[in-house]
């Protein structure tokens, strides 16, 4: 499950701010995004350890559809 993104701007780049839960797992993102992509993040973790990299996986690929579904189209 994931929460709608807040986004902010910083100079000519963007930061997406979300969550994702799974399995009694919850990771929160903050996404630093250029016009090519994702540039860097951070990540707050809950959950065990056995599921923080699948987790950090998820995130990840949340955060790629966010920049194809949000990002791209505020650089248009």
């Amino acid at each position: 499950m994931e929460v709608q993104p807040t986004f902010f701007e910083l100079d000519d780049k963007m930061v997406a701010v979300f969550s994702v839960w799974k399995d009694n797992c919850q990771i929160k993102m903050e996404c630093l995004f250029s016009k090519t992509g994702i540039e860097d993040y951070t990540i707050e973790y809950q959950g065990s350890k056995e599921k923080r990299a699948e987790m950090i996986e998820i995130a990840i690929v949340q955060a790629q559809t966010i920049f194809n579904r949000d990002i791209l189209t505020a650089y248009v």
